[in-house]
């Protein structure tokens, strides 16, 4: 009975391991035609006896449904993602990159790997922000040393405000320690014309020197952009309104250079935006020692000081912009802006003026202030209409100031120019 059973046990391993040669034969000239469908079909059939099988036989299975998925490197993305998982499946199996399947794994991820940055560029062409950082991501996985495609996928996924998809990214490349220092090997494809980037020197030097495909190779040293992944983190984190986190990353920047301009600027949104206005103030200055002629900078000067009344302080520093770009508009604008702004208090203290002699004097007084006043904002509007003659807030200003001052001259000037803006 034992010798019975044993049989029957001998026969049934031996069906089921023909029952998957013979499958595996089929999927293997499915493929070959380009029956793509039918050959994962047929290799789903026996996916769950797999496991009984010996390497071999598993290497095979692996390796052609990888191929069904590659589709001769026609797959979709998704596709050509699942056949990776697949081909890596074989690698495993086999333990060496030169056993008999991965051996053809390797030209297959040479294929896929210039396939995905080849897809990558063509979406961040038209502005596909998704498939491009997918298609990046699915080349490093591909070329796990190949770190860079990964820097680059969380590059585009942050210019596509996929803000949690790239903080992933960054996440990965800080574990993995990247920096991004490297030689990088170019050469151009002399059909496209275009430079292309390859894995190593020896795959760009095999297209230059052996294939011919390209030419005018060069190399070129990468500069380490540890600090701007760090500040690329804070600013996602800021753009979440998660302040003390994004704090938290530019601290760690500041400790690789804390005289980093970019870092500085960044620090200075996030404490004016934590209300810290001393604190953005000084970094602002700090920045302005690194950058003394940056107009921006000193404009925000001027918007600071304003804010905490330091009229003089204010008018200065837009003075200053003006100086150093005289078509910088803000500045005008906050100048004539700051300026106006003293004529509440002077119409406040004038209507609460009494009838008495003493009175009747402080209102002329006052009256001259103010007409002196509109005079010192004069200038600065003329230059914001100047500049951009389709502003129509700056042109009613000017005409009711005009009014005010009994320039008749110029009032119906600007009075024309406000109908003509308002009926556009």
């Amino acid at each position: 009975m034992k010798k019975f059973l044993l049989g029957i046990l001998i026969f049934g391993v031996f069906n089921l391991g023909f029952s998957q040669k013979k499958e595996l034969k089929t999927a293997d000239k499915q493929i070959k035609s380009g029956e793509y469908s039918q050959a994962i079909t047929t290799l789903e059939s026996i996916v769950d006896l797999i496991n009984l099988s010996d390497d071999k036989t598993k290497a095979k299975f692996y390796y052609l449904s990888a191929m069904a998925k590659y589709q001769n490197g026609e797959g979709s993305y998704e596709n050509k993602i699942l056949s990776i998982d697949n081909f890596n499946m074989v690698k495993d199996i086999e333990q060496s990159d030169s056993g008999f399947y991965s051996s053809k794994v390797k030209d297959i991820y040479t294929n896929l790997f210039n396939s995905f940055v080849n897809e990558s560029r063509s979406a961040l062409d038209i502005k596909d922000y998704e498939l491009s950082y997918k298609n990046l991501e699915a080349a490093y996985k591909v070329s796990s040393k190949d770190t860079l495609y990964l820097y680059n996928a969380a590059l585009v996924a942050t210019e596509g405000k996929a803000y949690d998809v790239a903080l992933n990214y960054y996440s990965q490349l800080i574990d993995l320690g990247y920096t991004g220092v490297s030689i990088n090997y170019y050469a151009t494809e002399m059909e496209s014309g275009k430079e292309q980037v390859f894995q190593d020197k020896k795959s760009r030097d095999f297209s230059v020197d052996v294939i011919g495909t390209h030419d005018t190779p060069r190399d070129e040293m990468a500069e380490s952009v540890e600090i701007d992944i760090l500040r690329s983190i804070a600013a996602i984190y800021r753009s979440q309104e998660n302040l003390e986190k994004a704090l938290e990353y530019l601290n760690k920047a500041k400790q690789i250079n804390s005289n980093d301009i970019n870092l500085i600027l960044l620090e200075s949104n996030i404490r004016w935006e934590m209300g810290k206005v001393d604190m953005y103030q000084e970094l602002i200055s700090k920045a302005l020692e690194i950058e003394p002629n940056n107009v921006d900078l000193i404009f925000n000067l001027g918007v600071v000081n304003a804010d905490k009344g330091n009229f003089d302080a204010a008018l200065g520093f837009y003075d200053q912009a003006i100086e150093i770009d005289q078509a910088y508009t803000k500045a005008y604008l906050n100048a004539a802006a700051l300026i106006l702004d003293r004529e509440g208090a002077m119409i406040e203290e004038m209507n609460s003026l009494g009838t008495s002699t003493a009175d009747y004097n402080r209102y002329d007084e006052l009256k001259i202030e103010r007409e002196n006043l509109y005079k010192n904002a004069i200038p600065y509007l003329e230059m914001v209409y100047k500049l951009d003659n389709q502003n129509l807030s700056a042109a009613r200003t000017l005409r009711n100031i005009f009014s005010a001052i009994d320039d008749s001259e110029a009032y119906n000037k600007y009075k024309v120019i406000v109908a003509e803006l308002e009926n556009k």
